[in-house]
């Protein structure tokens, strides 16, 4: 606490170094944004038609419901992923326009909206990481289990 007061009072200053990595994240970032858009796009495309291939691919099996039901939730998830990789590659791109603007004009209020998109990419990308932890730790819980009862 005493840290946070202590920057704010002596009014953070960003000199010539920090300008210079400001400068360079935020072209990175729009960059990044810009082939986080087009991934996306794809992720979303390449899940619609998986989702028709998966099914394609059940028919030869057999017509079942539940391979229809299996088509639906990839198609889902991959369009969930793309909805997502889109969120965080749309608040990284925010960052670097915002970051490039603040720095061109010295605008504090860009300033400011560059660091709230960039926290926003590290919140998104935080949540994913505890999800997929969390995932992981019930996976290794039951593959535990498993191999436990099979002995």
């Amino acid at each position: 606490m005493e840290q946070q007061q202590n920057l704010i009072s002596n009014d953070l200053q960003v000199d010539h170094i920090a300008y210079v990595h400001l400068k360079e994240s935020a072209s990175w970032a729009k960059f990044l944004g810009i082939v986080g858009f087009v991934i996306s796009v794809l992720i979303g495309i390449v899940g619609l038609f998986a989702g028709s291939l998966v099914s394609r691919f059940n028919r030869g099996f057999g017509d079942s419901s539940a391979g229809m039901m299996g088509a639906g939730f990839i198609t889902v998830i991959y369009l969930v992923i793309a909805i997502v990789y889109f969120l965080v590659s749309l608040y990284v791109f925010r960052f670097g326009t915002k970051m490039k603007q603040a720095l061109q004009a010295t605008d504090q209020e860009n300033f400011n909206d560059a660091l709230s998109n960039l926290k926003g990419a590290y919140r998104i990308v935080g949540i994913i990481t505890i999800i997929y932890t969390g995932l992981i730790a019930i996976a290794m819980v039951f593959a535990i289990g498993t191999a436990l009862l099979r002995k």
